[in-house]
């Protein structure tokens, strides 16, 4: 571990099923093939949600079971955040819907979609810093949006980090960071993205309109951990 390193105040929650203990949530749990194919920015929406409700000021304070944190899932698409075949959810909606949820629930939050490219990286740490989990986009290939060039995802194994697998079009959470790595929860499980290799990623193959960050901000300082 770096000793520059920002991570989340208070745990980022675990789900346990009957097999398995998993980092966040996880999009294979939906029933529906589009879901289970495009929604992980849903599930991106709902660590969040489930992050700030756990340790925030609202009374959601125990760690839920896994089919408890699929209805949030499965309500987050219902009425929230749709979610398109083939090209899952656009920022600026997912900052819409996830608005609109914040403001039904009380929750004192607002979010945006985007900023400066040259500011993700002290955002994301920000957020970290006020016990935020941060939804960050893989964006698509740019402009061919359907392009399969694919930013690698690590394993860390001691204290060095192996090439476990790769992605494109694909929402993660950021739960910790530090000078070189992101810290991410994806398919419900821990894994890391090289900075600079996510940064040569969208100067390449996308743009940080597609590749970018879900801004989440805390209304006041009385929220909780949050």
């Amino acid at each position: 571990m770096s000793e520059y390193w920002i991570g989340l105040k208070t745990p980022f929650f675990e789900l346990k099923n009957e097999k398995e203990t998993f980092f966040g949530g996880r999009q294979q749990w939906f029933d529906s093939k589009r879901l289970r194919g495009y929604a992980c920015g849903v599930i991106a929406c709902a660590n969040i949600l489930t992050h700030c409700r756990l340790w925030g000021s609202d009374s959601f304070r125990k760690i839920p079971e896994c089919e408890e944190y699929l209805k949030l899932s499965r309500d987050l698409t219902r009425f929230y955040l749709p979610v398109i075949p083939r090209f899952g959810m656009n920022g600026m909606f997912m900052a819409l819907g996830i608005n609109i949820y914040f403001l039904i629930h009380r929750l004192p939050y607002r979010a945006f979609w985007g900023i400066s490219k040259k500011k993700i990286d002290s955002r994301i740490g920000r957020m970290l810093a006020a016990n935020i989990p941060v939804c960050l986009a893989i964006g698509p290939n740019f402009p061919n949006l359907f392009g399969n060039h694919r930013l690698t995802l690590y394993r860390k194994n001691g204290n060095s980090y192996e090439p476990s697998d790769s992605t494109r079009a694909h929402y993660v959470s950021v739960t910790a960071m530090d000078g070189d790595w992101y810290e991410i929860s994806t398919w419900g499980y821990k894994m890391y993205i090289n900075k600079k290799e996510y940064f040569e990623y969208i100067r390449k193959h996308s743009s940080s309109l597609f590749s970018n960050v879900l801004v989440v901000k805390p209304l006041h300082s009385a929220c909780g951990a949050c």
